[in-house]
């Protein structure tokens, strides 16, 4: 049996809206992101990461991020309505 059959995937800490999470290193989508928190991410919100000395980038569905330690994102509103009440 290979060597690797058994190890279990290492896992990175990741901040999404000030909350700590633990998941796999590795690709992740904008949709497995969303679906980190419980409940999910609800629709009518926008996912974003955090990019220090660079612009926060807004993830749609399909973006890809190299999932690694220390990563941040957050959460905001997708629609505003100024004024709306």
């Amino acid at each position: 049996m290979p060597e690797n059959e058994n190890k279990k995937p290492k896992l990175a800490k990741i901040k999404i809206d000030r909350e700590h999470y633990e998941v796999p290193e590795g690709i992740m989508t904008g949709a497995q992101l969303r679906a980190v928190p419980t409940p999910d991410v609800p629709a009518d919100r926008d996912l974003w990461e955090e990019r220090p000395g660079d612009r926060d980038r807004k993830l749609g569905p399909d973006d890809e991020v190299d999932i690694k330690n220390g990563l941040k994102f957050f959460t905001a509103p997708g629609t505003i309505n100024p004024g709306a009440l």
